[in-house]
């Protein structure tokens, strides 16, 4: 699927399964609407806080060549919140979005020089060592996600000017607090809030 495209200025990648995963483990059960993530409201904190344009890709495996069912009014509401979707399918012992967030990460630092990488995951198993040339290049990388759940990779990729945005705290995207147990920084710290 070639397209000529007007490059973004921003990449933000999106692997919704890892984030909605980590949602689950906070609340503690499988996440209902009002504590997943409103990815309008993801768009507008990356159109503000990233250089524009951007370019919000949310990856997603639809574990076959027909999109299930169950998967339409997701899709839709993607779509409508000013998200691109990339819908893969692969073998049962692929790793799908991970193996197409990679692609697009090699993809960006091949054919888009200097454009800006956002990628909302925690999984920096899988996409550290993707991440390490974008920021040998000096580019702006950010990884989003629920902090108490972004991977020691990512972690250490900071002093090389990684940023870890934390996707309730920074970006807002959530319409109810989420359970969170976050250590504060002392010089953050409200004792009122124990009176």
């Amino acid at each position: 699927m070639n397209s000529v495209r007007q490059p973004a200025a921003t990449y933000v990648l999106i692997d919704a399964e890892n984030i909605d995963w980590a949602v689950s483990n906070i609340v503690g059960r499988r996440p209902e609407p009002l504590d997943r993530v409103q990815f309008d409201r993801l768009v507008t904190f990356c159109e503000s806080y990233f250089p524009t344009p951007v370019r919000c890709i949310v990856v997603l495996n639809a574990k076959g060549e027909q999109l299930p069912d169950a998967m339409i009014g997701f899709v839709r509401a993607l779509k409508s919140a000013g998200c691109e979707v990339a819908l893969l399918h692969g073998r049962p012992d692929q790793k799908v979005v991970d193996l197409g967030v990679l692609k697009l990460l090699e993809s960006i630092q091949t054919q888009r020089p200097k454009a800006s990488v956002a990628l909302a995951s925690h999984d920096g198993a899988d996409f550290a060592e993707a991440l390490k040339p974008l920021l040998d290049e000096g580019r702006q990388v950010a990884v989003m996600g629920l902090r108490e759940y972004v991977s020691q990779r990512f972690r250490e990729l900071v002093p090389a000017g990684l940023k870890i945005l934390d996707l309730e705290l920074n970006a807002r995207v959530f319409q109810r607090p989420l359970p969170r147990m976050l250590p504060v920084n002392v010089d953050e710290f409200d004792p009122t809030l124990f009176l």
